[in-house]
């Protein structure tokens, strides 16, 4: 048989007296002060924070009266509101300043059965606050009065508020505007597009400062320039008469406008000038103005060159000689100089030189002038003429070679074909005869792979990627072998495209002969075609890949290669075989990209050309 349920005791209301212990504690620890006086004005309770601000002892209590304790109270307002709310039972609030504690309290008074109940509060930090608020205000006030701005203050409706001195001398010469409306006191500020209008209501809605420039008419007559800030019952707003500053300025402007317009013209010529110009002090050659095409020798700006010695940027021998003698009294005239500068090193550069003395009024040299023409690019071109007509002839040449030697390998293979008929033949001799077959006709191959690759196309052809890749690799058979470079070859297309097949074999000739000179210690070069779509036109075509295992390119290389002129390969490049193969791609409206690395574990360097399929 179960145990009886246990019930909850059910819990017990607290006591009168617990009640009591604890109003007590709550009214002790209360933050302002709490003080009971009885009917004879004697202190019979003081809390913690009544104690403190009243510096109430243990002996005041039930001992001697209030106004024994404070006599300063004595005949005051306070003593006044104590014996108010004593007599007629009625609570009083009042403010009062304690000069024996130097503080401000604020009290309210509340009857109690045995008398009256006081509860304050020092407020001494607040009053002192607004003391010294106030005294801010009266020096603002001052500053408001001195200052030669106008300032006014206007309300929530735009009635203005305040006028410092100067806005009424400036503003109401000859009447009142205080507590006038704006709008109505300045009529002509009002109209379409008004920056009053605008920059007031914004600072008044919004709160948002503004600040604008105008002319107001009758009757004032003068130039303004306004701001206008937000305040905490309106907006504030600063005027200056400007109209003096403004008919000066004018002025100036009028008599300066001619000679402004001169050296703008000229410093616009100075700085445009296709040639570089330059200015140099006598002594340590320091640039002390130059142009931007003289900037440019240097890939610079011309803030990045100032200051800078001429033989820092320009390390030529016989360069400062040249300056030297301009300094003697000996002007350089069309001088023709070449060498390399600080930001090119390795690149060699040509100039036409032109250096003159520029004399202060005593006739001392104050300045060197340099006028500076890069012919870099005509020597370059000039260089590549020649190259070009010396490929030009070789082709020439290797085309009719390649037509003269056809008749004779003819016979000879007609004749090797002979003597392997013979029965009479031993087997070895017969095994050289058929070794000696290949040969020859590896040797037509190549012959008729010149022909074809040297012969201009007039018109263009539908062609795969295995014959466009195959001639080039017989032809640089022997190169490959000799730099020991293995080739992989892996076409995945045989999709025809139309081009301009002579074209093109230049295009990868470039490409593989260039990844040969970069192997060479032997290495791995890769051949790839497939079909695919270019992400950026959405056109169908064929992409050839072009790798190779070399030293591969920095970025700052790679920046460069399709530049004319631009080679890494000294004298034995032109810099204009990428440059040639980048026209010609563009030509057939496809895509040359590269992608190059110098990692030591995986350099190399990828070309990846795309040829869009002809099109319906």
């Amino acid at each position: 048989m179960s145990s009886p349920m246990q019930l909850p005791k059910p819990s017990l209301p607290p006591t009168s007296t617990e009640i009591h212990t604890d109003a007590l504690d709550l009214v002790e620890k209360c933050p302002e002060g709490i003080v009971f006086l009885d009917r004879e004005w004697r202190i019979t309770y003081a809390n913690e924070s009544a104690r403190r601000i009243s510096r109430i002892e243990p002996h005041h209590l039930n001992g001697p009266t209030h106004w024994e304790i404070y006599p300063a109270t004595v005949g005051t307002r306070q003593e006044e509101v104590y014996r108010t709310s004593m007599e007629q039972r009625i609570s009083l609030e009042h403010e009062f300043y304690y000069a024996p504690f130097d503080v401000w309290i604020s009290l309210r008074t509340m009857p109690i059965s045995t008398g009256i109940a006081v509860h304050y509060r020092d407020i001494s930090r607040v009053r002192k606050a607004e003391a010294r608020r106030d005294e801010s205000a009266r020096q603002l006030q001052q500053v408001f009065e001195v200052t030669t701005d106008a300032i006014v203050l206007l309300d929530r409706n735009y009635n203005l508020s305040f006028l410092n001195r100067r806005a009424k001398e400036l503003l109401a010469p000859s009447g009142e505007l205080l507590g006038r409306n704006l709008w109505a006191a300045f009529p002509e500020a009002v109209y379409e597009g008004s920056p009053y209008v605008e920059t007031y209501r914004r600072a008044m809605e919004e709160r948002l400062p503004g600040s604008f420039e105008a002319y107001y008419p009758e009757p004032l007559n003068v130039w303004l320039t306004i701001e206008v800030r937000p305040a905490e019952d309106g907006i504030i707003v600063f005027f200056r008469d400007v109209t003096e500053e403004r008919a000066a300025a004018e002025e100036l402007r009028r008599k300066t406008a001619e000679a402004e317009r001169q050296a703008a013209e000229i410093e616009t010529v100075y700085r445009t000038a296709p040639i570089g110009l330059a200015l140099f002090d006598p002594v340590e050659f320091r640039y002390l103005r130059l142009n931007d095409r003289q900037a440019a020798f240097f890939g610079l700006k011309p803030e990045d060159v100032l200051g800078r010695t001429l033989t820092e940027m320009a390390p030529i021998p016989g360069l400062r000689e040249l300056f030297e003698d301009v300094l003697a009294g000996t002007p350089v005239v069309n001088y023709p100089l070449e060498g390399e500068l600080i930001s090119h090193p390795g690149e060699h550069r040509y100039w036409t030189v032109n250096y003159f003395p520029v004399h202060a009024p005593d006739g001392s040299i104050q300045a060197i002038s340099a006028a500076s023409l890069e012919i870099t690019q005509q020597k370059k071109a000039e260089h590549a003429l020649i190259q070009s007509e010396k490929v030009a002839a070789v082709g020439r040449l290797a085309s009719s070679i390649s037509h003269e030697i056809n008749n004779p390998l003819e016979s000879v293979i007609n004749l090797l074909y002979l003597i392997s008929c013979d029965p009479n033949l031993s087997l070895d001799v017969k095994e050289y005869v058929e070794l000696t077959q290949a040969e020859i006709n590896r040797v037509s191959q190549i012959v008729t792979q010149t022909l074809r690759f040297h012969r201009q196309a007039v018109r263009p052809t539908l062609v795969t990627a295995a014959e466009l890749i195959e001639p080039i690799l017989n032809l640089y058979r022997g190169r490959l072998v000799n730099s020991e470079v293995k080739v992989q070859a892996r076409f995945s297309t045989s999709t025809p495209v139309l081009c301009m097949e002579n074209e093109i074999h230049q295009v990868l000739s470039n490409l593989i002969a260039n990844a040969i000179d970069a192997m060479r210690q032997g290495g791995e070069l890769l051949l790839r075609a497939h079909d695919t779509t270019d992400h950026a036109t959405g056109k169908a075509g064929i992409r050839i890949t072009v790798a190779d295992t070399g030293h591969g390119m920095s970025r700052a290389t790679q920046a460069r290669i399709f530049e004319p002129f631009f080679t890494t390969k000294e004298l034995n490049g032109t810099g204009l075989g990428l440059w040639i193969s980048a026209g010609i791609v563009e030509r057939h409206k496809g895509r040359l990209s590269v992608r190059s690395s110098q990692e030591p574990r995986h350099s190399g360097t990828v070309f990846h050309l795309f040829l869009p399929l002809a099109e319906s």
